[in-house]
C-alpha cells in the first residue's frame, strides 16, 4: 500500500472516529433531559462505547500504518484487529435498541442523532474492510457474547455555556464535521455559521465579522492552506483568530498553518472541553485587546486635545510677550520657541516712566498648561504693576515680594526663577538682581562679554531669602541677552551636553558676525540656529526664549 493511500485511510478512519464518539457525546448531553429510563441507560451505554472505540482504533492505526513487519507486530495487530471490530458490531447493536426506543418514545430528535452514529460505524466497518480485504473480518458479535468493557462516561460531556460567546465560522467540505461542531459550540452559546470550502468563507467574512474561524486542510476548491494565504493576505481580515482541525497529522502541515498564522491546529479526535477553552481564551485576547484599543484610542484623543490646548496655550503667551522695541536710544528683540510640551516661560519690557524701563524674564518649573498658567499670572502681576506697596524699579525689592507672594506649597509645589533688571535711560545705568536664574550677558562695545549675575535663591522656596542688586553703566554700543536655561540645556550629537563656555561662543560668534554685517538687524536666528545644529535633535525640550537689548548712541 503506498503513502498517500495509508494516509488516506488514517485521514477517513479518524474522520468516521471523530464522528461517531461527536453524535455520541451530543446524545450524552440529551440523554441527561430524557424520561425514559431505558432510552437514557441506552443511550448512556451507547457513549461508553463510542469512547471505548477511540483507543483501538487509534492504536491500529499506528500499527498498520508502522513499516515494522516482524511476527509479534503482525500478531499485536490481529488482537486489536478484533478488539476493533468487537467494539464496532457492540455500537451497532446498541445504535439498534437506541433507535428502537426513541421511536416508542417519538423522540425524533434522538433518533436522527442515533442514525448518524449507526451510519458512521458502518463506515468505519466498511472502510476497514476495504482496507484489510472482507475475509478478514470477524463475524458479528452474537447475543450472550461478553460485552467489550467500557470505561465510565467521561466528565468533559456537559452542557455548560462557555465563559464568553462569540461569533464563529466553520468551514468544513464534511457535513457531518460542521454539523458536530456547530452543534456543541451553539450548545455553549455561541453564533455560529457553517461554509463548505475557503472561498465560500471568503464571501461570508466579507459579509460580516466573526471573531474565530474553525478550519478544515482537506477541502476542494480553496483547501485551508490557501484559505490562510488570502485571510493573512486581507488587511480588513488578518486579525481574525483561526484554529485548523484536521485529520493530517503530519509535522510538516501542522507547522505550515501555524507558520501562516493559525492560533493553533487540532487533530480530529481532540478533546472538545480543549477546544471550548482554547476558544475562550482567544475571546478573551481579543476582548482585551479591545479594551486596549479603547483605551490607546482614549488616550490618543486626550493626547491630541490636549496638544491643541497646549497650542492654543503656547499662541496665547505669545500674545501676551511684548512689541519689538524703539524707545529713545534702546532697541529690542526677541524670540520665543514653545516646546512640544509648553513650558514655563514668560518675558516682558515696560516703561516704568519717561526715564526707566523694566526687563524681566520668566521660567516656572516644569511643564505644561500648568506652568504656562502660572507664568502667564506672574508676568501679569508684573505688567499691571500690582505687587503690593514696592517700587519697581528696585529689582531686589520686587523679588523679594514675589518670593514671599509666590510660596512653593501655595503653588502645587511649582517655583520659578527670574532676572529682573531696571534700566535708566538718563544716567545708561542697570540695576538687576536674579532669583536663581541664568546670568543675562553684557556684550560690550570692544565685543567682550561681562556675565550679569547676582545672589539670589529660586523664587519661593525659602519665605527668608535676600536678594543682592546690582548696578553696572552701559557703554552706548553695547548689547544684553537675557535667556532662559532651555536654550542652553541640550544635549549634542555626541551624546555630551552643551557646555556653559561652549554656548556663550556661539553667541559672541554670531553677534559679533552681526555686528559687522549692516544687512543683520539681530543675531537672535543665527544664535538659535547654530544651536539646533550642534543639538542631537532638532526641537527643543524645552521652551526657549532669548531677547537682546541694543543701546545705541
Amino acid at each position: 500500500m503506498s503513502v498517500d493511500e495509508r494516509s488516506r485511510f488514517r485521514h477517513e478512519a479518524r474522520t468516521f472516529l471523530n464522528h461517531i464518539v461527536g453524535y455520541a457525546e451530543l446524545l450524552a448531553v440529551q440523554a441527561e433531559v430524557i424520561q425514559t429510563s431505558d432510552l437514557r441507560q441506552t443511550i448512556l451505554d451507547l457513549q461508553s462505547a463510542a469512547v471505548a472505540l477511540r483507543d483501538p482504533v487509534q492504536e491500529y492505526l499506528q500499527l498498520s500504518t508502522a513499516d515494522n513487519a516482524s511476527p509479534e507486530n503482525t500478531d499485536q495487530l490481529e488482537t486489536v484487529k478484533k478488539t476493533v471490530y468487537a467494539c464496532l458490531y457492540s455500537l451497532i447493536s446498541l445504535t439498534q435498541t437506541a433507535r428502537r426506543l426513541a421511536m416508542a418514545s417519538n423522540d425524533r430528535d434522538i433518533q436522527a442523532d442515533v442514525g448518524k452514529v449507526r451510519e458512521a460505524a458502518n463506515a468505519l466497518v466498511d472502510l476497514f474492510e476495504d482496507y484489510l480485504g472482507s475475509n478478514d473480518a470477524p463475524p458479528a458479535s452474537q447475543p450472550g457474547q461478553p460485552a467489550v468493557p467500557h470505561p465510565p462516561r467521561t466528565a468533559y460531556i456537559e452542557s455548560a455555556r462557555a465563559k464568553r460567546s462569540g461569533r464563529i465560522l466553520i468551514v468544513d467540505d464534511n457535513e457531518f464535521n460542521r454539523d458536530l461542531l456547530a452543534r456543541h459550540l451553539e450548545r455553549q452559546g455561541h453564533i455560529v455559521c457553517l461554509a463548505t470550502n475557503g472561498q465560500d468563507a471568503l464571501n461570508i467574512l466579507s459579509k460580516a465579522p466573526f471573531d474565530i474561524i474553525l478550519l478544515d486542510v482537506m477541502m476542494p476548491h480553496m483547501n485551508g492552506f490557501q484559505f490562510l494565504e488570502a485571510l493573512k493576505a486581507d488587511e480588513h481580515l488578518r486579525e481574525t483568530a483561526v484554529i485548523v482541525i484536521s485529520a493530517l497529522e503530519e509535522p510538516g502541515s501542522i507547522a505550515h498553518c501555524l507558520q501562516m498564522g493559525a492560533e493553533d491546529y487540532f487533530l480530529r479526535q481532540f478533546d472538545p472541553s480543549i477546544l471550548r477553552a482554547r476558544i475562550d481564551s482567544l475571546l478573551e485576547k481579543k476582548e482585551y485587546k479591545q479594551q486596549k484599543d479603547q483605551v490607546l484610542k482614549r488616550l490618543l484623543e486626550t493626547q491630541n486635545r490636549l496638544a491643541a490646548e497646549l497650542r492654543d496655550a503656547a499662541t496665547y503667551v505669545r500674545s501676551l510677550l511684548p512689541a519689538r522695541l524703539r524707545w529713545g536710544h534702546v532697541a529690542a528683540d526677541w524670540a520665543f520657541i514653545p516646546s512640544l510640551s509648553l513650558g514655563g516661560d514668560c518675558f516682558y519690557y515696560q516703561r516704568l516712566d519717561d526715564q526707566r524701563l523694566a526687563l524681566y524674564l520668566i521660567d516656572v518649573s516644569g511643564h505644561g498648561i500648568e506652568a504656562a498658567l502660572l507664568s502667564v499670572t506672574i508676568m501679569n502681576v508684573l505688567r499691571s504693576l500690582t505687587l503690593g506697596n514696592i517700587d519697581f524699579g528696585m529689582p531686589a525689592s520686587v523679588l523679594a515680594t514675589l518670593n514671599r507672594s509666590f510660596r512653593l506649597e501655595e503653588q502645587n509645589n511649582m517655583y520659578f526663577t527670574i532676572w529682573y533688571g531696571v534700566y535708566n535711560s538718563k544716567t545708561r545705568e542697570l540695576c538687576y538682581a536674579s532669583g536663581g536664574a541664568p546670568p543675562a550677558i553684557l556684550v560690550g562695545p570692544d565685543g567682550l562679554a561681562e556675565e550679569l549675575t547676582s545672589e539670589g535663591c529660586i523664587i519661593g522656596v525659602d519665605d527668608a531669602a535676600k536678594f543682592q542688586e546690582r548696578r553696572v553703566t552701559i557703554q552706548p554700543g553695547s548689547h544684553i541677552y537675557l535667556f532662559s536655561d532651555g536654550i542652553f540645556e541640550i544635549r549634542k550629537k555626541d551624546g555630551t551636553m552643551l557646555a556653559w563656555n561652549e554656548f556663550l561662543d556661539i553667541l559672541l560668534e554670531h553677534h559679533r558676525e552681526c555686528a559687522l554685517a549692516p544687512a543683520c538687524l539681530s543675531p537672535i536666528n543665527r544664535i538659535i540656529d547654530a544651536i539646533r545644529h550642534e543639538a542631537i535633535q532638532e526641537h527643543f525640550d524645552d521652551d526657549v526664549s532669548i531677547m537682546e537689548f541694543a543701546f545705541n548712541e
